[in-house]
């Protein structure tokens, strides 16, 4: 698929939900030259989750918007209407903080698996009224693998989840689920694609626990010394926002993609050998180098694991993208360096709404 993509959105009614969040906005951005009929932005703005009017106020005569309480995925009675003329769905929306997960897992449980139980529910009601088509892309996490064997990296969606790290991953892969089983029983096409690690401009800077890269970027600029926990040694893979976005639309766009499940990673074979691409899979430690020469301020340091963490980390992590490249023609295209430098640069022009 080279980019007649494209054109797939051209006239289509599109709702986005999570639309004021790091995510949701970078898309609706990416989606107005494409031409839909209409962008529909719908976002409860629960504390601390990410929303942020700032992310759609250049774009907002473009979108229909509808945010507060009023909007959350578990109040059927608003949410159904928008469902009702939507064409595509991108449910983006929930909690992606492993920590904040782990603290309070009742929260991520009402966020991350009842609010969309409720959002598939609606779903359910539309078709059972005559709604003809609908597709929705849900958005996982690498974090639905739990701890992964290093035998097995790059780990790819054939792997079955061995050990949890936190409820976040448990909820988000229930939710998956449960997408794909009202997707068969209720007509909806459904696809699904487990992001890892991104990063890059309108993501929160005020929480550690959504993003490490972003949060090294932050303390980078502020002059403070990053904290390598156990030397920094592990590996990941991180992908860079428009990268992201690429991917979701291209799965939006392809009917090959009904029913599957996507990797967003690094590493794609290639005539049957793996190719590393965009050099975004790196270790902590050299990740938190690469920010402090980038942002020209801060330093860094190795402590030991902090036991309350230790349940959390997963050790090294990076994904096997093969099928995504196979079915839709994606890669990522922005190597982590320059991703870091466009992040960084646009804080030096934004600090003032995200810290």
């Amino acid at each position: 698929m080279g980019e007649e993509y494209r054109s797939f959105f051209e006239g289509k009614k599109i709702l986005i939900t999570g639309g004021a969040g790091f995510l949701g906005s970078a898309l609706a951005h990416k989606l107005i030259p494409l031409k839909p009929a209409k962008i529909i932005i719908v976002d409860a703005m629960i504390p601390n989750l990410g929303g942020n009017l700032v992310n759609i106020r250049d774009i907002e005569e473009n979108l229909v918007v509808y945010i507060g309480e009023d909007w959350d995925l578990r109040n059927e009675e608003k949410i159904k209407p928008l469902i009702e003329e939507s064409d595509c769905i991108f449910n983006l929306a929930g909690n992606v903080s492993h920590i904040g997960s782990t603290e309070n897992p009742l929260f991520d449980f009402e966020l991350n698996l009842r609010a969309h139980l409720h959002f598939l529910e609606s779903c359910k009601k539309c078709m059972q009224e005559g709604k003809e088509d609908l597709k929705i892309l849900y958005a996982g996490t690498r974090d639905q693998y739990g701890k992964v064997d290093q035998k097995h990296l790059p780990v790819d969606e054939s792997y079955l989840i061995q050990e949890a790290t936190d409820p976040q991953g448990i909820n988000k892969h229930a939710t998956e689920f449960f997408h794909f089983w009202y997707g068969s029983h209720f007509g909806i096409k459904i696809s699904s694609v487990r992001l890892t690690n991104l990063y890059g401009p309108r993501h929160v800077m005020n929480d550690p626990g959504q993003g490490v890269l972003n949060w090294f970027i932050r303390q980078a600029m502020d002059g403070e010394t990053l904290e390598l926990w156990g030397g920094g040694e592990q590996l990941r893979d991180f992908n860079y926002v428009d990268d992201a976005v690429d991917a979701l639309l291209r799965i939006m766009a392809s009917d090959k993609t009904n029913g599957e499940i996507y990797n967003l990673g690094s590493f794609i074979k290639k005539s049957g050998l793996y190719e590393h691409l965009g050099n975004n899979v790196m270790s902590v430690g050299k990740v938190a180098q690469l920010v402090v020469e980038i942002a020209g301020n801060g330093a860094f340091t190795s402590i030991p694991y902090p036991e309350d963490r230790k349940p959390l980390e997963p050790g090294h992590f990076y994904a096997d993208a093969s099928k995504l490249y196979n079915d839709v023609g994606w890669e990522p295209k922005i190597p982590l360096a320059e991703g870091i430098r466009r992040t960084v640069e646009f804080y030096r022009d934004n600090k003032e709404h995200y810290w």
